[in-house]
């Protein structure tokens, strides 16, 4: 029975990795192809594929937060190794996200106004913002995937 519990809290946490994996990976092809817009001209075009990037990265940004830890939170995760580094890297996280969402907010509302010479500084601020994410969700997930029960 409690070989039954275990797996099914692996398959769980499993899905979620896969999930937010999948939202990453969507985000950072958007991203890629914003970038092909260099040099950056305002038109409806750009307009569109910048509001696509940034309603794919509020959807993967809130993925670890609402599914990841979510999960890790309501008692699902008993490892203390998984428990202790995603509790050391869950602040990183929040700092990260609420940079994320700035970038949604000015960049999002009222693209109309969009100054092309900042929005190329601020997606690249964005691209160092998503690749530290993405080592910081990662020490999560592979302390997830890790088989060795460690702390139960």
């Amino acid at each position: 029975m409690a070989d039954t519990i275990v797996k099914d809290r692996r398959v769980n946490s499993r899905r979620i990795i896969e999930s937010l994996v999948e939202s990453r990976t969507k985000t950072l092809a958007q991203y890629k192809e914003v970038m092909t817009y260099h040099p950056f001209e305002i038109d409806d075009t750009l307009k569109e594929v910048l509001e696509d990037f940034c309603e794919s990265m509020v959807d993967y940004t809130a993925k670890a937060h609402f599914y990841l830890y979510n999960y890790l939170d309501e008692n699902k995760e008993r490892r203390t190794t998984v428990l202790k580094i995603a509790d050391s890297i869950y602040p990183k996280l929040v700092d990260n996200t609420q940079l994320l969402l700035d970038f949604h907010d000015r960049y999002s509302s009222d693209v109309t106004k969009l100054e092309c010479e900042k929005l190329e500084n601020c997606l690249n601020g964005v691209g160092e913002l998503l690749a530290d994410r993405i080592n910081l969700e990662d020490e999560v997930i592979n302390a997830l995937l890790s088989m060795d029960g460690v702390g139960r």
